[in-house]
């Protein structure tokens, strides 16, 4: 039992039920999507207690989350009364949106859907939702071999229309990036939307918070919305990172309505791929997650699992000679192999963090000894000042590394209760 972290959990309940008291006060009483955000993330964090305690505080949290749900039905009535009876979650009227040709990463249709389930989300909200093409591609991902063969195979398929048809192969795929925090998993799914961006596809990207930070039904029609842009822009790439918060597994204990109603829209929304893809409208669908056994089993059944493990020793190597090769030169006593080997087990953020340690103590060290930065950089390019092994031991030893044995942990047993399904 993490009883710091139940301690912070049951500190931040009390503070979000007292300002949701104190805002609805303010307003005479009267209910506000302002209060039923602070009932919805209260909601959120009775839930964890309830999960991590027993017996009687057990008891004291699922009640507390009861509460919670009430209220934020009762707000949600109250502000759409319009609606009361209906489900947050009821699929809305379809239109057939036809094909959006023009240029690749620009939304250049109008939304298709008018109704009232999507009236609330502005288009300059749906807008931000569509990426530029990211600047790097499969070129710039070290190693990885066997993910960016499966992705360009996906690639080639998409692209070969006719032969699709006859061999009555699906043009919607579906991936899920799953791996350790800092693993380079939203780094490898940007490399892959610009290889698809280059063959006409847009790309979406959403995050949880972009869905959490609403209230109750309002994150339900987000996601709504998501998927019918994917399908009216097509062909598009829908990327949800953080997919853990948006389509939680139902089999958790004690999960808030809240996000029991989000994961049922979100399967809901999602089953419109297939039928977009009966149409011939090509939209590829990516969640990435650093917890895959949070997620719902019914959405690990609907996608191909992909695995982005730690950064190994030739992607290290690479980043610390893509970060100093032109900068400055190695003495004898220092390799990139030597610098890949002593940070094994890092994540790609750890190994930026030293990368930027480094930075800082040849910037001070070079000071130090020259009297003007154009000495000091003319120092840097003609090798007199190189980069030293005890240079590199001081940055290692001014950053401790996050710890990951509970995540790899937690993603083996992922893995093995997967492979006895």
């Amino acid at each position: 039992m993490n009883i710091d972290k139940i301690y912070r959990l049951n500190n931040e309940y009390r503070a979000l039920t007292s300002k949701a008291k104190a805002i609805r006060a303010d307003m005479g009483d009267i209910s506000s999507r302002e209060e039923g955000l602070c009932y919805q993330h209260a909601a959120q964090r009775a839930s964890e207690l309830a999960s991590m305690t027993i017996g009687a505080e057990n008891e004291h949290w699922v009640a507390s989350l009861q509460m919670c749900n009430q209220k934020m039905a009762r707000i949600w009535a109250e502000l759409h009364p319009e609606e009361r009876g209906n489900t947050a979650a009821a699929p809305e009227k379809k239109e057939d949106p036809a094909p959006a040709p023009g240029k690749a990463g620009s939304p250049e249709k109008k939304p298709p859907q008018k109704g009232k389930n999507n009236q609330d989300i502005p288009d300059e909200t749906v807008a931000r939702w569509f990426q530029e093409m990211p600047d790097h591609g499969f070129d710039d991902v070290v190693g990885m071999e066997d993910v960016k063969e499966m992705l360009r195979s996906c690639i080639k398929n998409v692209t070969m229309d006719d032969l699709n048809d006859y061999l009555g192969i699906s043009t919607v795929h579906s991936f899920f990036f799953y791996g350790p925090p800092g693993c380079g998993k939203t780094y490898t799914i940007e490399a892959f939307a610009k290889e698809l961006m280059e063959q006409g596809y847009k790309f979406m990207k959403l995050e949880s918070a972009d869905i959490h930070s609403k209230f109750s039904g309002e994150a339900d029609k987000i996601v709504k919305r998501a998927f019918a842009e994917a399908v009216a822009n097509e062909p598009c790439i829908l990327f949800m990172d953080e997919i853990d918060g948006i389509c939680q597994s139902r089999a958790m204990p004690n999960l808030s309505d809240f996000n029991m109603s989000l994961t049922t829209t979100f399967l809901t929304s999602y089953n419109n791929l297939t039928r977009a893809n009966k149409k011939k409208q090509s939209v590829i669908f990516i969640g990435a997650t650093n917890y895959p056994a949070n997620v719902d089993v019914a959405m690990l059944d609907r996608v191909e699992m992909v695995k982005i493990p730690l950064p190994g020793d030739e992607l290290r190597a690479h980043t610390f000679r893509r970060k100093f090769g032109e900068v400055i030169r190695l003495a004898d006593d220092l390799s990139w192999e030597a610098m890949s080997e002593a940070t094994e087990g890092y994540n790609q953020r750890d190994v930026d963090r030293i990368t930027g340690n480094l930075k800082t103590l040849i910037r001070n060290t070079a000071t130090k000894q020259y009297p003007d930065a154009a000495s000091a950089v003319a120092a840097l390019k003609n090798g007199e000042f190189c980069l030293t092994r005890a240079m590199f031991d001081q940055a290692m030893k001014m950053y401790s590394p996050s710890p990951k044995d509970d995540v790899e942990r937690k993603l083996n047993e992922f893995e093995d209760r997967v492979r006895t399904l």
